[in-house]
């Protein structure tokens, strides 16, 4: 098999108990052209193809210039189990991959591709981003019982619904050790 700048990968496949199918040896190569992609050039491909009695095995084993990886999968047909095992590499050059473009990515991107919207600044006429949002659970409690359960956690505020007013509160810690209540009016 050649690839685009017409240097050999070496594919080995090895077939125990059964003789190997030309469309068997197609259906690998093709396969792992798709793990390609996400490596580059491999330079070479060990394939071992088991026939057993009703189970078959394919197991996989690439070496590509900055990665060794493998696989194994088994079914009782013998193009799923190279399928399986492909695709699993698959995965795992994928994952190789992201990581070492996260590697080598500014650290500003990754924040700004979580972007969840935008908030006009009036002063400065620019946006600000929201960069991360949160759910919380708003539960039913007096103003002590949320202070007291701020105190003893390791969040910055709490979000609870006073029972006393029936509003929505947030209690927050302040810099000086205490801990201050927002009251929101409508």
């Amino acid at each position: 098999m050649f690839r685009k700048n017409n240097t050999p990968m070496n594919i080995l496949i090895t077939s125990r108990h059964e003789s190997l199918s030309d469309g068997l040896k197609e259906h690998i190569e093709g396969k792992i052209r798709r793990v390609e992609r996400y490596l580059g050039a491999i330079k070479e491909a060990h394939v071992i193809l088991t026939f057993e009695k009703n189970i078959h095995i394919c197991e996989v084993n690439l070496h590509s210039t900055d990665l060794q990886t493998s696989a194994k999968a088994t079914s009782r047909d013998m193009y799923q189990s190279i399928d399986a095992a492909l695709t699993r590499l698959e995965k795992q050059a994928k994952k190789h991959k992201e990581k070492k473009e996260d590697r080598y990515r500014p650290k500003g991107e990754k924040a700004q591709a979580v972007v969840h919207g935008l908030i006009p600044n009036p002063t400065e006429g620019e946006a600000h981003k929201v960069i991360k949002s949160k759910k919380y659970a708003v539960k039913p409690m007096s103003v002590e019982e949320a202070a007291m359960q701020l105190s003893t956690s390791k969040d910055e505020f709490l979000v609870f619904l006073d029972s006393e007013m029936d509003k929505t509160c947030v209690v927050y810690k302040r810099k000086d050790n205490h801990i201050g209540l927002i009251e929101p009016e409508f």
